[in-house]
């Protein structure tokens, strides 16, 4: 009796754990089968797939994670595309910088020796801009055969707006300069300059400006400036800096300007330049220069 009590009991109970493990098999299935799907789903957004969607309808807290990560997935779009954008256009500011770099660069002076034929002077310019474009420009150009005009100035601010500035206070002073039938008479040439400069001048920019005349039969230099640096000269060996009056920058006032005047002799030297030699500071943000 109780060897077929076993056996009955073996007969019911296999098929009872085969329905059991096949139930167990679907429910686990359920479970884990959308775990799943999340996980490859992801998989692909992670490498960059944000067009792949879950679509995991199970009514519970994993629906709720998947409908989570396609929100996730169309941020990540939206940002991934405004990103390109921005580095679009960044690429092509930075190409603009550039060319308009070499444009501010074409309109100096960087042919040295510049005059060959001429054997009265030497002379040499540099401009190193501390970002692409800036705003001090330097000039200098012969007129009249017998006087050599070298401008130097120094624009407010910095980038494109100083740039552009540049450009139009180097035409305007050139313009008077040489339409002028005494280059040494900077005092009017600064006056009316500055007229025409102060015009439509709504952003209010202003030019620092320092003008040298040199007669180069004699060596008589005449100078003038606008709130500009004042000049270094070397004269037998020494090192002074030449006597510059009070005077405005242009673009602000419509004021008077004062010119001065000296005689050279073979050997001296006049060095010209801008704020960003005097105020040069070092790694510590201290002044490199006294």
């Amino acid at each position: 009796i109780f060897d077929r009590f076993i056996w009955r009991s073996a007969l019911l109970l296999i098929p009872l754990a085969l329905l059991l493990f096949y139930i167990s098999g679907l429910m686990a299935g359920r479970l884990t089968r959308p775990i799943l799907q999340l996980v490859e789903g992801v998989k692909e957004i992670a490498a960059g797939n944000f067009d792949r969607k879950l679509h995991i309808s199970t009514g519970d807290e994993i629906e709720k994670l998947a409908e989570s990560v396609n929100s996730m997935s169309e941020d990540l779009k939206l940002y991934t595309e405004n990103l390109a954008q921005v580095a679009a256009e960044k690429e092509r500011s930075r190409t603009e910088l550039e060319v308009a770099a070499q444009i501010q660069q074409d309109m100096l002076p960087s042919t040295f020796p510049p005059f060959p034929e001429r054997q009265e002077f030497s002379i040499y310019a540099l401009m190193q801009p501390a970002r692409d474009v800036g705003g001090d420009f330097y000039d200098f150009y012969i007129v009249q055969d017998n006087y050599l005009v070298v401008p130097i100035a120094d624009v407010s601010g910095k980038g494109i707006p100083a740039a552009l500035f540049m450009a139009k206070c180097q035409s305007v002073l050139k313009s008077y300069i040489v339409g002028e039938k005494c280059p040494e008479n900077l005092g009017a040439i600064l006056e009316r300059a500055n007229k025409d400069i102060c015009q439509n001048n709504e952003a209010a920019m202003f030019v620092t400006v320092l003008v040298g005349v040199l007669d180069l039969r004699n060596g008589h230099f005449t100078y003038a400036h606008c709130g500009h640096c004042p000049p270094l000269l070397q004269h037998e060996g020494r090192y002074e800096f030449l006597p510059l009056p009070k005077s405005y920058v242009l673009g602000l006032w419509e004021r008077p300007y004062v010119q001065k005047s000296m005689d050279l002799t073979p050997g001296d030297m006049i060095f010209l330049y801008t704020d960003g030699v005097s105020e040069a500071m070092d790694e510590a943000g201290n002044l490199s220069a006294e």
